[in-house]
């Protein structure tokens, strides 16, 4: 199956229409030129065939009266009864010469029954035989009970093809003597009937037995042709009998027909629709209006759907460039939360070392707090003796020496930890950033943008909880650098202590109790420093915690900014679709 462009497809449908309109037109025309040329045409005809009837019957009814004048002269009914009088012969054909005048042919003809010898023009022509079939004419007027027939033949003795009227002669009785007549030559009075007519009007005269009578062809007249061989689709139709004028309409044209009663005949007038009667009639004008009317609706239609497909391909157009940089800025994204989930990450792992130094120092604190034991120990017997209180004096300011280098370990990691915080500082800020940018960017977005506002909201709240987090972190450090110092000046002043006490063993009996107060300090400094270096694990804690959801909330924006991602990804292969399909 073909693919086909949007505008492609407008043009197609636009010329399927406009064919369609043309094709719709021309039935119409056709249709109603056809319906215009039957009611016009049947009409015409009717009137030509009353018309030509008239016209044939005017000039054959004058032609018969004279015959019948003829028949009944009591001079030429005399000649007929004994036609060897020369008397009467002579008298009959004087008269048949002044009839023979008044024949449009100049022509007559007459044979009595008693001796069969035919006339011809006032001239013996021949004998007739009655039993010859040619001579079939002869038979058929003398047992006629009407005054007078017609008939149209080839007389071979004569020569001639005429329109024969034949009459009969009758004695005073009223029985049949003779036949007296005329004969019409076709060329001239068919001629005359069949002149004025159109050039694509048919006419034809035929009798009851459908035999052609009345045509200009005389061949047609000589093989006694039928008429519904000369026009076929009548043979379909009953075209004989009594009645006016007959419309028979066909596919071909227009047919009249219409009875000659005087002659017993029957007249046939045909008209062909033709195409010059489908351009002739006024509807033609109309379908080219119409047809015009269209094309100008078609080209103003195309015209606008064009324009609309050149404003859409512009838009998404537009609408692509912006998910290209939507896409491209949703990697940077994407990119920068993977960064993020690996800081993170190695934040965690530098957090449980701390928690780890930390235990340490708790251990070493007990381990002080054993030794603050120790020294109360030590107190108690260095009344029994001072060199056991320089021994252990001794070994105090040892174990001061040492915890001061483990303080100063914790400083460190202390210090450590402000980078650390740092560290999370600049996280929280570039995440900030981050969130405020990527909501910039779903504003500009609109519609599109919907998700990725909601990567925004996301990214802006861990923003803030890493703030809330990095404040409580900061706050922690500040307060174990502060007892730090504490401790880092009570160490000194312990060191102190221990000095003299070694350099004034011999007054130790009498500071013994203050060295009994600071050794009581030292107990309950260490205790204060235990509990703090547990809170102090529990922050730590709790913000490995936040780490490992921070973490997990990273990793679910990566993956919802790669679902965006993708969503871009399919926004712009369907905007290219889109843009392909226009064609423009």
């Amino acid at each position: 199956m073909v693919n086909r462009t949007l505008k492609e497809k407008t043009l197609l449908f636009s010329l399927v229409f406009f064919v369609a309109v043309v094709f719709i037109a021309l039935f119409m025309v056709i249709t109603g030129s056809r319906r215009v040329f039957d009611t016009d045409t049947s009409e015409k005809l009717k009137q030509l065939a009353e018309k030509k009837t008239l016209e044939f019957e005017s000039d054959l009814n004058s032609q018969i009266a004279l015959v019948l004048q003829l028949a009944k002269s009591p001079a030429f009914c005399r000649y007929m009864q004994n036609p060897s009088d020369a008397s009467s012969s002579a008298v009959a054909l004087a008269e048949v010469r002044e009839y023979q005048h008044s024949f449009l042919a100049d022509s007559s003809f007459w044979i009595s029954s008693r001796d069969l010898r035919f006339f011809s023009d006032c001239k013996y022509a021949y004998t007739l035989d009655p039993s010859d079939p040619n001579q079939y004419w002869y038979n058929m007027t003398m047992d006629s009970e009407d005054d007078y027939n017609f008939n149209i033949n080839y007389n071979p003795d004569l020569k001639v093809t005429n329109l024969w009227i034949n009459a009969l002669v009758r004695d005073s009785e009223g029985k049949s003597i003779g036949i007296t007549g005329t004969g019409i030559p076709l060329d001239g009075f068919f001629d005359k009937v069949f002149s004025g007519l159109d050039k694509d009007v048919v006419m034809f005269f035929f009798n009851d037995a459908l035999e052609v009578t009345g045509t200009t062809d005389k061949e047609i007249l000589e093989a006694k042709k039928s008429v519904s061989s000369l026009l076929p689709e009548l043979s379909s139709h009953t075209i004989t009998g009594k009645g006016a004028e007959r419309a028979i309409i066909t596919r071909k044209g227009i047919y009249v027909t219409s009875k000659i009663s005087s002659v017993g005949w029957n007249l046939v007038l045909f008209t062909p629709f033709t195409l010059s009667d489908v351009f002739s009639s006024s509807l033609v004008t109309s379908a080219i209006m119409l047809i015009i009317t269209v094309l100008l609706i078609i080209i103003v239609f195309d015209i606008f759907i064009f324009g609309i497909l050149r404003s859409m391909k512009k838009v998404i157009s537009d609408t692509k460039e912006s998910a290209t940089e939507q896409a491209f800025f949703m990697k940077d994204v994407q990119k920068t939360v993977v960064e993020n989930v690996g800081s993170i990450d190695r934040l965690g792992s530098l957090m449980q070392r701390q928690n780890a130094t930390i235990s340490q120092s708790q251990e070493h604190i007990s381990g002080l707090s054993s030794m603050i034991s120790s020294v109360d120990g030590i107190r108690r017997d260095s009344i029994k003796s001072t060199k056991e209180l320089e021994e252990s004096s001794a070994e105090g300011e040892k174990m001061l020496s040492v915890l001061e280098s483990k303080i100063k370990g914790f400083e460190k990691c202390t210090g450590r930890l402000v980078q650390t915080n740092t560290l999370i500082s600049g996280i929280t800020g570039k995440t900030n950033l981050l969130a405020i940018n990527a909501g910039i960017e779903a504003s500009h977005a609109g519609e599109n943008g919907k998700s990725f506002a909601v990567v925004a909201k996301e990214i802006r709240e861990l923003a803030e909880k890493s703030r809330s987090q990095e404040q409580g972190v900061a706050d922690s450090i500040e307060e174990m650098l502060l007892m730090m110092k504490e401790m880092s000046e009570s160490s000194v002043a312990v060191r102190n202590s221990f000095a003299k006490i070694v350099e004034n063993s011999k007054r130790v009996m009498k500071n013994f109790e203050e060295m009994s107060h600071a050794i009581e300090e030292q107990n309950v400094m260490g205790q204060t420093v235990d509990s703090n270096l547990r809170e102090l694990m529990e922050d730590v804690r709790q913000t490995s915690e936040s780490f490992s959801l921070m973490r997990g909330e990273n990793e679910e924006i990566s993956k919802n900014i790669e679902k965006a991602s993708s969503s871009a990804e399919s926004l712009l292969e369907a905007a290219s679709k889109v843009l392909q399909s226009t064609g423009i």
